[in-house]
């Protein structure tokens, strides 16, 4: 296997707003190249404990090799999807974390060298999937059995692509099976208007992004990971969740909002009736981003947002 390797994004600031201490339980939602593990693994030290938590196999094994070479003792690996995160904890026995970090985004193994058709740049089968190991369909299933109406539909929602509607009906119309990425890339530049065929790259981008976000449920898992992680919180832990697409980052803050929100009455009762108070207390106003050096560094923390809350 090809090395695991991810440069891990916006690592210095998801620990100032985890701040991880000597003794405390972590739990990694997402380890892939291991770059937040082993930080958070140094910040706790040996009275700590960190569990790590990913859906693709490759990562768990990369992480394992890494474990006995630098004889790492406190780090639990466990492979699984983070939307099951309370029965990974538990089947684990780890205690109440102190604090919960998640990084959306994908490592560039999985990119350049996973052979799993999530880039357009050079020939792979349309696979997407994150847990090859899972009997699941994959992007090359749902190109060819999806319909024209639910091909837009995953278009618009996922990738908010303009063109939607013309490349899934060249999608439909194709006299072959789609199989490999740069056949579904000739296919979306033949679908756009002449004027806009020089921005090729750019459909491309948001429609691979859809399959990916389709075939894997990405959404709907990180709707589920959500108020499952608060909830596992002890009080005063905190979760960081580190995005890199618009639909995910709303859904994020959208969820914090309503933890700090507390009262759901309407604006116009003279006092409250619901009885909620606030469960949380968000820790950055504004999404924070990457810096000017992190970003001349690692181009794909462009678009990395990372978003904070502390439990009540």
């Amino acid at each position: 296997m090809d090395e695991y390797s991810h440069i891990p994004v916006l690592l210095n600031e998801a620990l100032f707003y985890l701040q991880p201490k000597p003794g405390q339980n972590i739990v990694d939602a997402t380890l892939g190249g291991g770059g937040y593990s082993m930080a958070i693994v140094r910040s706790v030290g040996e009275k700590g404990k960190v569990l790590s938590i990913d859906l693709d196999q490759d990562a768990i094994e990369n992480q394992t090799a890494k474990n006995v070479k630098l004889n790492v003792k406190n780090l639990t690996l466990a492979h699984g999807n983070f939307a099951h995160i309370d029965r990974i904890v538990k089947n684990h026995g780890f205690p109440p974390p102190d604090g919960i970090v998640a990084d959306l985004g994908l490592s560039s193994y999985e990119l350049d060298q996973g052979g799993r058709g999530m880039s357009f740049q050079k020939q792979e089968i349309l696979d997407m999937r994150f847990d090859r190991s899972a009997e699941s369909e994959d992007a090359r299933w749902l190109l060819n059995n999806k319909s024209e109406k639910e091909l837009i539909k995953i278009f618009e929602n996922y990738g908010e692509e303009k063109f939607s509607r013309q490349i899934a009906r060249k999608i439909k119309v194709a006299e072959n099976d789609i199989k490999y990425t740069t056949e579904l890339y000739q296919i979306i530049t033949d679908s756009l208007p002449k004027p806009v065929k020089h921005k090729a790259a750019g459909s491309a981008r948001r429609i691979f992004q859809a399959l990916r976000i389709a075939v894997n449920h990405e959404l709907e898992n990180l709707e589920s990971f959500l108020p499952k992680a608060f909830d596992l919180l002890a009080p005063g832990g905190r979760l960081v969740v580190v995005s890199f697409q618009s639909l995910e980052d709303r859904q994020v803050k959208q969820f914090f909002n309503s933890l700090a929100k507390g009262c759901v009455c309407p604006i116009d009762f003279p006092q409250c009736v619901c009885g909620k108070n606030p469960q949380g207390k968000i820790l950055t106003k504004k999404p924070v981003t990457a810096s000017e050096q992190e970003l001349k560094n690692n181009l794909r923390s462009n678009s990395a947002k990372l978003r904070a809350i502390i439990k009540n």
